[in-house]
């Protein structure tokens, strides 16, 4: 447990010759990791009521866009003439491999761990060794001192806990002055080793500032790397600023935090962070577009490398992005899935949930937004400690209302946004939020919002008694109802104790409840925002959720693909053979090269020669296997004569294993699915769709030849692709349920004879 194997991984943009240019990650004992990982299990449960809400690196239920928000708002909330503000970028000196572990173990007992907690860390830290690898050398060991492990899941919660006494020592000196916005004075901002300060009157408070952080560092281990920490003035700058701010570096236009370029004007954001980010989207594009990639492998590169770039920017970043923005990248994306061809499908069906028949294409506009709704749902929680001081800062900067009512509001409003707040981050959110209602014609009001300070009622703006009605429990117009049904006055007294003298006010919001709802008295039905503001802020996968709920949300039918299908197969297809066809999609196998194959079957993708005589003068559409009929896909998959006795061999081979008789039918062979009316368990469902899909990926190989596919050959290809079927099963922890369901299948393949699948 004692030792560790140190990997060095080169920073980005660094000199591979300085060994300052590495980060050191350690490669712990198994033992060491499971402890440290329980450890940490049960410390971070108590951390955000030990650690101030300043921190919020590796915190629960606290994300980096909580710095980002605050620090945004404090620089565009600055104004002109006042005292000279300045926010400071602190880089700590190998701040986790400098924690001294004296100071570390006695903050830890400060803290109220206990001896016990603290005795179990210690042992983690018992005279460890490491040894460093560089290529396939390894050094000797050598004692370690100081430091927090990086790879260690415990070690983030250790540093938050080590770097919060420098917190709390720069919130209780009064020398330091931070940047005051209305009543609150900011100073600190923390995530991990990222610090910033917010410091007002430099030339007094920069000497005590300077000194704290000394001190901390003489008992910590802290160091601050000067030549890498930056500060940057607020507002117009005057008179030469680089004796008062020294040591610090000045950058008067823009600095990066958290890996987001953060500039004096809202404005310049967009063109420092996302035009950066296209550019370097189509250079990469531009790289991948002569790989041999199939259609999973291009949307799962999307996926993986180019969405997580753009989520976390739409994240932290609250600007008003135009649906042509998002046109615009989406052309660029189809252009790499299709590879400079013509689309084959609509971006819209590619983007449609596996469930729903699509292959989950992420839709950056819809991400876009439930990003940005996660940040928009802090604006309605009032509660369970979930505002932060962003909040506060935002909830601040409006006037005439309240940033719920702005939510909820009808649109189009009455007044322009700018009329409530100059705030360029409460405007940039309201219209995207307004983007996305008129998307989805969401324009009606929302009886969510409170009926005090609300933009469209005027008596609430200044009439304080409204503010008694919240208070008393009337924190939404929806809780006026009874039973879907608009309360009496006698209602709401006795249900909230509303003074009997506010029956006017009764009346006033009745009347305002009347003009503006459709089916007054009762209640408007649930509608997508109500969907919406029904999630969590805090909640996991709230990003996710929401972006599931929009994707969801009206879904277009894909009715015309099942009529042209009908009336190839001569009949109805039944909602639930339909609905049994779309799953099969996902459902038949986990290999995405199948999932794509089984996609482009259902969506009819592939190019049939009857199709193709449609397209080009003179084309042949016969069929070059049977040389007679013309070869649409369901000729092609099913009806031509040579594919009989492939077919039927595969139809009398699974009725022999199965011991019940599966009559050939073209619903399983081009979907795998069996037709309404057919009993079959569910694992030899999927068998049948397994073994046909198969099958059909044979025909596709022979989609140009005039021989038809094999049964020998099928019979290779499933006892091959059965490991892929083994990882599913095992994946889910069912090996023996594999055996059970397959061994009819191994028993009966075990038993032919070689002539028999040469």
């Amino acid at each position: 447990m004692r030792q560790a194997v140190i990997s060095l991984i080169l920073k980005k943009d660094k000199d591979h010759l300085d060994c300052g240019s590495y980060r050191p990650i350690p490669l712990l004992n198994t033992d060491t990791k499971i402890l440290a990982k329980v450890l940490a299990c049960r410390l971070e449960k108590h951390l955000p009521s030990i650690i101030s809400p300043d921190q919020t690196g590796f915190i629960k239920n606290r994300y980096s866009f909580f710095n980002i928000r605050r620090l945004l708002n404090i620089i565009y909330s600055h104004v002109k003439g006042t005292v000279l503000e300045t926010v400071i970028s602190l880089d700590a000196e190998k701040a986790f491999d400098r924690v001294r572990w004296d100071f570390l173990f006695h903050t830890l007992e400060k803290f109220g761990l206990g001896s016990n907690f603290v005795s179990w860390i210690k042992v983690l830290y018992c005279d460890p060794v490491a040894a460093i690898r560089t290529n396939n050398s390894l050094s000797p060991f050598f004692q370690l001192q100081r430091g927090t492990r990086q790879g260690c899941p415990l070690s983030p919660l250790l540093f938050a806990i080590a770097i919060e006494p420098l917190a709390i020592a720069l919130r209780h000196c009064v020398e330091v002055e931070g940047i005051r916005r209305g009543d609150i004075e900011h100073k600190v901002s923390l995530y991990a080793d990222d610090m910033l300060l917010f410091i007002s009157n430099p030339s007094n408070s920069l000497p005590k500032l300077l000194d704290v952080l000394k001190e901390f560092g003489t008992i910590s281990g802290y160091k601050v790397n000067f030549g890498k920490s930056e500060a940057m003035p607020l507002g117009t700058i005057t008179g030469e600023l680089s004796s008062i701010l020294a040591p610090f570096k000045l950058s008067y236009n823009k600095f990066k935090y958290l890996g987001i370029w953060i500039t004096q004007n809202h404005r310049d954001l967009y063109k420092t962070n996302y035009l950066p980010l296209l550019s370097k989207l189509k250079e990469d594009f531009g790289k991948w577009e002569s790989l041999p990639l199939s259609l999973g492998g291009r949307l799962n590169i999307i996926k993986m490398t180019i969405f997580p770039k753009f989520l976390y920017l739409f994240q932290c970043l609250p600007i008003f992005l135009t649906k042509s923005f998002f046109n615009n990248l989406n052309s660029q994306i189809s252009s790499f899935i299709w590879n400079k061809k013509p689309p084959r499908l609509k971006q819209s069906v590619l983007q449609r949930p596996r469930s729903a028949g699509g292959l989950a294409l992420l839709n950056f506009l819809f991400y876009y937004w439930a990003a940005n709704i996660r940040a928009l749902l802090y604006w309605m929680k009032d509660h369970d400690n979930l505002s932060s001081s962003w909040v506060t800062l935002e909830r601040l900067s409006v006037s005439q209302s309240s940033l719920v009512s702005l939510l909820c509001a009808k649109l189009p409003l009455a007044r322009p946004i700018s009329s409530f707040t100059t705030n360029p981050l409460v405007v940039h959110s309201l219209k995207l939020w307004y983007q996305l209602r008129r998307h989805f014609k969401q324009t009606e009001l929302s009886l969510n919002a409170p009926p005090h300070r609300h933009c469209m009622f005027s008596p609430s703006l200044t009439d304080e008694a409204f503010n008694i009605w919240t208070k008393l429990g009337i924190t939404s117009m929806a809780a006026l109802f009874t039973d879907n049904i608009f309360s009496s006055f006698e209602q709401l007294v006795n249900k909230f104790k509303i003074p009997q003298s506010h029956f006017f006010r009764y009346l006033q919001l009745r009347n305002f409840v009347a003009s503006n709802t459709d089916c007054f008295p009762s209640c408007p039905p649930p509608s997508l925002l109500d969907d919406i503001f029904d999630f969590k802020p805090n909640a996991k996968r709230v990003i996710s959720d929401v972006y599931e709920l929009l994707s969801n949300f009206r879904l277009s039918t894909l009715q015309s693909l099942r009529e042209r299908w009908g009336s190839d197969l001569g009949q109805r297809i039944t909602d639930e053979t339909w609905h049994k066809i779309i799953n099969s999609i996902s459902s038949s196998s986990i290999c995405l090269k199948h999932v794509v194959i089984q996609f482009k079957v259902v969506h009819r993708l592939h190019w049939s020669k009857t199709r193709l005589s449609k397209i080009k003068d003179g084309f042949d559409p016969t069929c070059d296997r049977c040389k007679r009929e013309p070869a649409s896909l369901f000729h092609m998959f099913w009806a031509c004569p040579k594919l009989g006795s492939f077919w039927k061999s595969i139809f009398e081979t699974i009725s022999n294993i199965f011991g019940v008789p599966i009559a050939p039918c073209p619903f399983i062979a081009i979907f795998g699915v069996t037709p309404c009316g057919a009993s079959l368990s569910k694992s030899y469902s999927d068998l049948l769709a397994f073994c046909t899909l198969l099958a059909r990926r044979m025909i596709l190989l022979k989609w140009k030849e005039p021989l038809p596919p094999v049964y020998g050959q099928w019979v290779k290809d499933v006892m091959y692709y059965t490991q892929l079927e083994k990882i599913r099963y095992t994946v889910k922890g069912s090996v023996r349920r594999f055996y059970d369901t397959w061994q009819p299948f191994l028993t009966y393949f075990e038993r032919l004879s070689p002539d028999t699948i040469a």
